[in-house]
C-alpha cells in the first residue's frame, strides 16, 4: 500500500496548524476584545479563500455596524468586507477558468450608469475626488451584483424547486438570511430607541415620548430606507408560509402529505421559517417607528409591487380575489388619509398624515413665509428648487457625482457663486428626490441611466417571477419585486443609495438574477 500524502496536502495541513498556533498565541497574549476580532477575522479570511460566499455574506451583514468598527487608516468594516470580497472572488475566477463570469440582464445598465458618472466626473466644475468617491460607491453596487450572481449558483447543479430542497440550495438560503437578519437586528435596536425616547431631541415625537427609530444608521429617513429594503422579502416568504401551510390543512388526508410534513417538522426548516416570520413584524414595526414620511411612501410602493407580482403567477380565481383585495387596501388607505387629515388620530400621527400632503405640493420657496409649522417643508423644498436650477444650468452632465452639496454652498472655489435661497444656506446632502438628484448630479445622461437601470431590474424581477418554482422561491422572488418597488417609491422624497446600503440592494438584485439562473440550469438538465 501506499502511504505517501501528495504534497500539496501536507501543505494544506501545515496552513492549518500555523493558525491554529497562531489562533492560540493570539488568546493567550492580546487582550480579549482584539484576540477575537484577529480570531474572527482570520477564520473569516479562511472561510473566504475557500468559498467567496462567506465574504459576501460578511458584506452583507457589516452595513448596520459600518459606522461603529473603524480599522486603521479610517477604513470602515463595510469597505474591508468590499476588498475581501473583490480579492476572493477575483482569485477563485482565477483558479476556475471554466467556469464563465455570469452576467445576467442588469449588468449593462449597472456598467452605462458607472459610465455616465465616470463621464460626469470628468467634466465636472467642482471637485474630482468627490465624484470618484461617489462613482466607487456604485462600482461597489455591481461588484456584489457580479459577485451574489456567481456565487450563489454552485458549481455543481443545484435544484431551486420546492422547499424541501432548501438544504441543496444553501447559498442562497444564507445569502436570503444575511439580507433579513441585519436590518432585523437594527430593527430591534430602533424598536428600543422608539420605546424609550432614546435619540436626539430633533427626533423627539408625541411631546418627547417616544423618538423616531433610527437604529445604528443614525438617520430616521435613512433607516426607513434600510427597512425598506427587507420587509418586503420578509413579508413575502411569510404569506408563502401561511399558503404553504393553508393549502396542507386542505390536503391533510393524504397520509403522504402528512408524512412529508412529519419528516419537516423534524428538521430546521420550521424554525427558519419562523424566524422570517417574526422578522417580518420586526422590520414593519420599525418602519412604522421611524415615522419617516418617505419610508411609509415606500412601503405602500412596496406593498403594490408585491401584490402586483403575485398577480402575474396567479390563477384567475386568485386575480379576482386579487383585485377585491386590492380595491380594499385602497379604500383603508384612502381612509386612513381621511382620518388622519380630520384629526381623528393622535396628534403625532396626524401632524405626519398632514406633512405627507404638504411634501408632495410644489411651491416656490422664495414667496413662502416661513413658520415653525412650515419649516421642514419649506427647507426640504428649498432643497428641491436648488437642485432644479442646478439641473438647469448643467443638463447634459451636471455637476458631478457627490457635488450636491459644493454647489448648493459654493464651496468650490473663487468665482462660483452657490445655488442656495435666502435664507436656506446649508446643504442637507441631497435634493430629497433622487430622480432629481441624479439629475442634478450626472444630468439627463445619469438619469436616463438610472431609468434604464430601474426598467432592467424590473425586466429581471418578471423573467424570475415567471420561471421560478416551489412557494419558496416564488415568495423570494416576489418579495424582490416589492424591494424594487419599494426603494423606487421611497427614493421619491429620499436619496437611498448612501451609507453602502447599496451592497443590500447589489446582493437582493444578484439573488433574483441567481434565481432565474439556477432554474434554467435545473430545466436544461431534465
Amino acid at each position: 500500500m501506499d502511504f505517501t500524502i501528495p504534497w500539496h496536502a501536507i501543505g494544506i495541513r501545515a496552513i492549518i496548524f500555523f493558525v491554529v498556533v497562531l489562533i492560540g498565541l493570539a488568546l493567550i497574549v492580546l487582550p480579549l476584545p482584539f484576540a477575537i476580532i484577529l480570531v474572527g477575522g482570520t477564520i473569516l479570511l479562511l472561510l473566504a479563500l475557500i468559498d467567496p460566499i462567506w465574504a459576501l455574506y460578511a458584506a452583507v451583514l457589516s452595513v448596520p455596524i459600518q459606522d461603529l468598527i473603524l480599522l486603521p487608516g479610517e477604513i470602515s468594516i463595510t469597505q474591508a468586507m468590499l476588498g475581501l470580497v473583490a480579492v476572493t472572488w477575483s482569485l477563485h475566477v482565477l483558479a476556475f477558468k471554466e467556469h464563465r463570469v455570469r452576467a445576467g440582464r442588469v449588468l449593462p445598465a449597472l456598467l452605462v450608469f458607472v459610465w455616465v458618472l465616470l463621464l460626469s466626473s470628468t467634466f465636472t466644475d467642482y471637485s474630482a475626488t468627490e465624484s470618484l468617491k461617489e462613482t466607487v460607491r456604485w462600482i461597489s453596487v455591481l461588484l456584489i451584483y457580479l459577485v451574489a450572481l456567481n456565487v450563489v449558483i454552485p458549481l455543481q447543479r443545484s435544484a431551486i424547486g420546492m422547499a424541501a430542497d432548501l438544504r441543496q440550495s444553501w447559498r442562497a438560503v444564507g445569502l436570503i438570511l444575511c439580507l433579513l437578519l441585519a436590518p432585523a437586528v437594527n430593527a430591534v435596536i430602533g424598536l428600543r430607541q422608539f420605546w424609550y425616547a432614546d435619540g436626539p431631541p430633533s427626533f423627539a415625537i408625541a411631546g418627547g415620548r417616544f423618538v423616531r427609530a433610527y437604529g445604528t444608521i443614525g438617520q430616521p429617513n435613512s433607516f426607513a430606507g434600510y427597512m425598506n429594503m427587507a420587509w418586503p422579502l420578509a413579508f413575502a416568504i411569510t404569506i408563502g408560509i401561511l399558503w404553504a401551510c393553508w393549502h396542507w390543512l386542505q390536503a391533510r388526508g393524504s397520509r403522504r402529505i402528512d408524512l412529508q410534513m412529519w419528516s419537516l417538522l423534524i428538521s430546521p426548516l420550521p424554525f427558519l421559517l419562523l424566524s422570517i416570520v417574526v422578522m417580518s413584524g420586526l422590520l414593519l414595526a420599525a418602519l412604522l417607528a421611524s415615522y419617516s414620511r418617505g419610508g411609509w411612501i415606500g412601503a405602500i410602493s412596496g406593498l403594490v409591487g408585491i401584490i402586483a407580482a403575485f398577480g402575474l403567477i396567479a390563477g384567475r380565481s386568485m386575480r379576482q380575489r386579487l383585485l377585491a383585495g386590492m380595491s380594499a387596501a385602497l379604500v383603508a388607505v384612502l381612509l386612513a388619509f381621511v382620518v388622519g387629515s380630520a384629526g381623528l388620530l393622535p396628534n403625532a400621527l396626524t401632524e405626519r398624515f398632514q406633512s405627507i400632503t404638504d411634501n408632495l405640493r410644489l411651491f416656490d420657496v422664495r414667496t413662502v413665509q416661513v413658520k415653525p409649522e412650515n419649516f421642514a417643508v419649506v427647507e426640504r423644498m428649498a432643497q428641491m428648487q436648488s437642485a432644479w436650477v442646478m439641473f438647469l444650468e448643467h443638463p447634459l452632465l451636471g455637476v458631478g457625482p457627490g457635488n450636491y452639496t459644493l454647489a448648493y454652498e459654493g464651496r468650490a472655489g473663487v468665482g462660483i457663486l452657490p445655488y442656495s435661497f435666502h435664507p436656506w444656506y446649508a446643504s442637507r446632502g441631497h435634493a430629497h428626490n433622487y430622480y432629481l438628484h441624479i439629475a442634478t448630479e450626472a444630468g439627463v445622461l445619469g438619469l436616463l441611466a438610472y431609468l434604464l437601470l430601474l426598467g432592467l431590474l424590473i425586466a429581471q424581477a418578471y423573467a424570475t417571477l415567471l420561471r421560478v418554482h416551489g412557494w419558496f422561491w416564488q415568495s423570494v422572488a416576489i418579495g424582490s419585486c416589492g424591494m424594487i418597488a419599494s426603494v423606487a417609491g421611497h427614493n421619491l422624497l429620499e436619496h437611498l443609495h448612501v451609507l453602502n446600503m447599496g451592497v443590500q440592494l447589489g446582493a437582493a438584485w444578484g439573488l433574483l438574477a441567481a434565481m432565474e439562473t439556477l432554474t434554467t440550469m435545473e430545466q436544461d438538465n431534465g
